[in-house]
């Protein structure tokens, strides 16, 4: 990792940078004017800016950037910022990792948290650990290491920042093992001095401490077929650690999401007799939950916010059409300033100062990528710190439109259409070609947002359409175990919204093609197997091909075995229902051309499953196009690869549909 300089980008205001030429009002007058679609490879840029971080004493801000697809800490005076007065200092990153957050741990020191992804023993693993930088000399270290004899992939879990002590933070590690069984560290946060503050426990892996750092629970699972939660509680009183089984109602394996300034009341993810998950306080003196912090009876509520300097909770985040922030009391005043000013946009908490004076967001929408913004009390309007996708403007996007369409037994599936930035009114949304695009998880959601994915197909001239099958998180219980429980009727929820398409006039039946990414893919791939009557290709990218094999790959990591049976395999009766669920097993009778492509360090998805299906499809009479990508994960982080995937699924529509006409000139 090197050093390196940068020429300043003059501060620029957001409302200019991100309103001019937008649109957000209704269907009618998207853009008044075409112009030439972006290249194919422009969407597979990486974000410009990854994360963005304020010192504690609000006087310096530090991003993590894209440039040319490397990745960089840029350290900058917040007064120069705004002057220009003085050059930005920047740290290269290096070569084959990807970061995954920027803290300020002191006024002078900076932890830029990083991945990546190698083959151990011929297994994918993905390996984290923590950069620390000196920002007055730009010099940094990897914090902590395991020994050379030891292979630790987590080297990066931070359980508490310590606020209150500067050159110190709390980690959990492992220094005999892959984490098995981790002690918690108290580790000088320039040095990477270690002192053991709280010894391992058997079956504990994960750590929790109350506000004044004290480890205070500690959760896990039991090396067992079934992987059987643990949690242990350490009460104040006794200094003794004691099962979570004495507590009523609260179940090992609960959401935690730290402690309250009360160190006897935990922040507990609950239903509370809902089918909707919210947040309440659980008194572990008396042994039960005594108020509600949150609870929104259409949406879970899935985390919360916490202040970077004093770890109180100040929001909580749920996903309804668009991912939201509510900000709890004197916090929302800045975040709700600044959604006053973009009212019709989403505004995502990033961090704030610890005085409250100066606040970073994420500001984007459907058909806007975005820009990272940094606004100051008592400003007229917040400045830009950079577009997260600079080469692509609104024009270049298409409309998104949230619709809901009946399941085959009446059952209402959310979903959004993507139109193509050409079609600029409701009455040309007739026999377009179409791609329809189920998310990956399975137990993941689509959202009203932007989506580079699905704008790529949109600018090929392509509407598209992305449905929340049941199964997807964010709409309850009932409405995710309806699908966790089966697969084929998440399959047949997105043949459902295939069929919608047809019988409203809005896709052409020849140009219809079925996409997705992961499960997706999988998706896809089923599709071109069950419904070649619907569709006239598929696309899959890092999809699952075989069931089975999923679930043996899995059983490879710890804990494995028991999570591929609870995620994957209740969702089939036996094995011959995975047998004819699996598209490698129904591949020969497929007739449709298929586009596949994988990483060969795929993690969650092994390389295996895609190496099988292309050669299935050898016996099949299917045209099959096919992707690799060397030293590559499951989300193509490196921009060469995603931008040479994007290339590569261009010619392969334009050779299976010709070039759509509602693709800009």
């Amino acid at each position: 990792m090197k050093s390196v300089s940068f020429l300043r980008n003059t501060a620029m205001s957001l409302m200019a940078a991100i309103l001019t030429g937008g649109v957000f009002t209704a269907l009618s007058g998207i853009q008044d004017t075409a112009h030439a679609a972006p290249p194919a490879e422009v969407f597979g840029q990486v974000p410009n800016i990854h994360d963005v971080a304020l010192s504690p004493d609000n006087k310096q801000i530090a991003l993590i950037k894209n440039i040319e697809g490397k990745y960089y800490v840029i350290i900058d005076n917040m007064q120069s910022q705004a002057t220009g007065s003085q050059e930005p200092r920047g740290l290269s990153l290096g070569e084959g990792v990807k970061p995954s957050y920027v803290k300020w741990v002191n006024n002078d020191q900076v932890f830029v948290v990083l991945w990546q992804s190698l083959m151990y023993r011929s297994t994918p693993v993905r390996m984290s650990f923590i950069y620390s930088v000196d920002t007055k000399t730009m010099k940094g270290k990897m914090l902590v290491k395991p020994k050379k004899d030891l292979f630790r992939q987590f080297n990066s879990t931070v359980v508490d920042w310590l606020e209150d002590d500067p050159n110190h933070i709390l980690m959990a590690f492992d220094k005999q093992t892959n984490n098995d069984r981790p002690d918690i560290y108290q580790v000088h946060v320039k040095t990477g001095a270690t002192k053991r503050v709280q010894a391992s426990m058997e079956n504990i892996q994960h750590w929790i401490t109350d506000n004044k750092g004290r480890p205070r629970v500690g959760q896990g699972r039991r090396d067992n077929n079934t992987a059987s939660p643990v949690m242990k509680i350490r009460m104040m009183e006794t200094d003794k650690w004691v099962d979570s089984k004495e507590f009523p109602g609260l179940a090992a394996n609960v959401d935690i999401h730290g402690f309250t300034e009360n160190p006897d009341e935990l922040i507990i993810s609950a239903y509370q007799g809902k089918d909707t998950v919210g947040l309440y306080v659980y008194d572990l003196k008396a042994k039960k939950i005594t108020r509600k912090i949150y609870h929104n009876d259409k949406f879970d509520a899935s985390g919360v916010v916490r202040s970077s300097d004093t770890d109180e909770v100040i929001g909580v985040r749920y996903t309804a059409d668009t991912t939201q922030t509510e900000m709890l009391g004197e916090h929302a005043t800045l975040i709700e300033k600044v959604r006053q000013i973009f009212p019709r946009l989403n505004v995502d908490f990033v961090d704030e100062a610890a005085n409250g004076d100066a606040i970073v967001t994420r500001v984007s929408g459907s058909t806007q990528p975005g820009h990272m913004m940094l606004y100051k009390k008592g400003a007229e309007k917040p400045t830009s710190l950079g577009a997260l996708y600079p080469n692509l403007a609104s024009t270049d996007l298409g409309e998104v439109i949230s619709v809901k369409y009946k399941a085959r037994d009446g059952q209402k599936i959310p979903s959004y259409v993507t139109l193509p930035p050409m079609v600029t009114n409701t009455a040309q949304l007739k026999n377009l070609p179409f791609i329809v695009l189920p998310h990956g998880g399975p137990y993941g959601r689509d959202s009203k947002r932007f989506d580079y994915f699905a704008q790529f197909f949109a600018s090929r001239g392509y509407g598209v359409l992305q449905m929340n099958f049941r199964g997807s998180d964010g709409y309850g219980k009932a409405y995710e175990e309806a699908g966790r429980k089966n697969w084929v009727v998440m399959q047949e929820d997105v043949e459902d919204g295939t069929r919608w398409l047809f019988e409203k006039g809005y896709a052409d039946p020849k140009r219809t093609c079925i996409a997705g990414w992961s499960y997706g893919g999988y998706a896809a791939l089923m599709g071109a197997g069950k419904n070649p009557d619907l569709y006239n290709c598929a696309i899959s990218m890092a999809g699952v091909t075989d069931i089975r094999a999923l679930m043996r790959d899995q059983g490879r990591y710890r804990f494995g075995k028991a999570s591929a049976k609870k995620f994957v395999g209740a969702g089939f009766s036996d094995k011959d229902d995975m047998k004819a669920n699996s598209p490698v097993k129904i591949a020969e009778d497929m007739t449709v051309p298929i586009f596949l492509a994988h990483g060969t360090r795929d993690q969650a998805v092994d390389f295996s499953q895609y190496k099988k299906m292309k050669r299935a499809l050898k016996k099949s009479n299917s045209k099959v196009t096919h992707m690799e990508f060397d030293d590559e994960d499951h989300y193509l982080s490196n921009q060469a690869n995603r931008q040479k995937f994007f290339k590569g699924l261009d010619k392969f529509l334009t050779k299976v549909n010709g070039k759509s006409e509602f693709m800009a000139p």
